[in-house]
């Protein structure tokens, strides 16, 4: 018990001195995730709306694909994305490997299918009156989208915050990808690994507090978007 004490007293010294490493890792991974999630949503999500609204050819099988790419282990993608920017791969003359660019492309993997599946999900509950009431106005099949997106925002809300909250702490992608290098692309997760391998037990705990703090950041904006959205 006493180990653990002195962990994270260790631990929150580094914190509360603003220790250099601690927060460039803290810097490497909100760059990373927020970078990714918001790409992800760009494409997503209109993806997800139009996937639900017109039902294209192949629809069931776009489908199936977007649900099986939220449960594909970070592991996977990260060994994808390696295979693609190693020198031997398809996409080794960008010389991308081991660097945030890099992880930023893994994540937008693990993000896509999150928003896409929550957009299409509430978009396909919600068809009807409000896509009509557009096109019957005159709307084009884009503004139509738009409106039956605006509509369902707290669901597609609720799919950016599952996105961010499986990119922030991954590894799949992060050490493979990334490489875990000192002041570069070093994230909160990967630090933890490195730390516990040396037997650093306070130091990794310093970025675990960090993401224990980050994701009760997220679960008060989740509670609040809900919460708000229950007495308007």
């Amino acid at each position: 018990m006493e180990f653990l004490w002195e962990g994270v007293k260790e631990a929150a010294r580094l914190v509360v001195s603003g220790d250099a490493e601690v927060f460039h890792a803290v810097t490497v991974t909100l760059y990373c995730t927020v970078s990714a999630v918001a790409l992800a949503a760009l494409v997503a999500i209109p993806y997800g709306a139009w996937l639900a609204l017109y039902r294209p050819r192949g629809y069931r099988l776009q489908v199936f694909l977007l649900r099986v790419g939220m449960f594909v282990p970070t592991v996977v993608v990260g060994l994808v994305v390696f295979g693609a920017f190693s020198r031997q791969g398809p996409l080794g003359w960008t010389s991308s490997l081991y660097t945030r660019q890099a992880i930023v492309i893994g994540e937008f993997l693990l993000a896509f299918p999150i928003l896409g599946t929550f957009t299409h999900s509430a978009v396909r509950d919600r068809r009807g009156t409000p896509l009509e009431t557009a096109l019957t106005l005159g709307a084009s099949p884009l503004r139509a989208m738009s409106t039956m997106v605006s509509e369902v925002r707290i669901p597609v809300m609720a799919g950016a915050l599952a996105a961010f909250a499986r990119c922030f702490s991954e590894l799949g992608v992060a050490i493979p990808v990334g490489g875990n290098l000192e002041m570069h692309t070093r994230t909160l997760a990967s630090t933890i690994v490195l730390e516990l391998s040396k037997g650093e037990f306070g130091k990794a705990a310093a970025p675990g507090l960090i993401l224990i703090a980050l994701a009760c950041v997220i679960a008060t904006i989740a509670f609040f978007i809900f919460e708000r959205e229950k007495t308007s």
